[in-house]
């Protein structure tokens, strides 16, 4: 892919860290992104001795202003917030969603993080089912795939950027509005990690 920066906006958090270390191990720029910055830049720090490589800790607001790809890992709670927080950086810029609402929804994440963000704004969800742990143990492949939704050129960086973790295959699974079924799939394999006891849980398309 054209040589980017991807701001993990609310990047503190597990699922925040676990790509952060598989796309700074791609050697892609990565920026961590937190409400706090002493948080932000402490965990940039521990990803950096992990991998080798300096990573910068700043605020989701400075993060959103340096960066051309936004990856929210932010709680459902804190959507409006954040965005309203950071939108005056987001004009013609890619955001990806990874947020999942609390419960099933008729709405997808996604599809209300649309509505919050800038016209010019392009935006695609990826990345729901994934679990932390297996990102974040870098001595194996990731055995999932992703589905991908939202705007076409969203989802052409959201597929490129799954696809730099090893075991990973992603797929144009069409507009935002199929969000809300993989959003609420989602919960799903949240009951089955619990049921059966794991943590990753996840799935494959074949067939294809």
């Amino acid at each position: 892919m054209n040589r980017r920066v991807i701001g993990i906006v609310g990047g503190t958090g597990n699922l925040g860290r676990g790509l952060a270390l598989r796309w700074i191990k791609a050697s892609l720029e990565v920026v961590i992104g937190s409400r706090y910055i002493e948080k932000a830049e402490k965990v940039a720090k521990e990803i950096g001795e992990k991998t080798g490589r300096a990573v910068q800790g700043l605020t989701n607001r400075d993060a959103t202003r340096i960066s051309d790809v936004i990856v929210l890992t932010i709680p459902f709670d804190g959507v409006r917030n954040i965005i309203e927080d950071v939108s005056r950086h987001l004009d013609g810029k890619i955001v990806i969603s990874t947020i999942v609402p609390p419960i099933f929804s008729e709405r997808s994440a996604a599809e209300i993080i649309r509505e919050l963000l800038p016209r010019s704004t392009y935006i695609a969800s990826a990345f729901h089912n994934i679990g932390y742990k297996a990102l974040l143990d870098l001595e194996k492949d990731v055995e999932s795939d992703v589905a991908v939704c939202g705007d076409d050129e969203a989802k052409k960086v959201a597929i490129e950027l799954a696809e730099k973790i090893p075991g990973v295959r992603a797929f144009d699974c069409g507009p935002l509005e199929h969000s809300r079924i993989i959003e609420n799939f989602t919960h799903l394999l949240i009951y089955m990690n619990r049921k059966h006891r794991k943590k990753e849980v996840s799935y494959r398309f074949t067939g294809i």
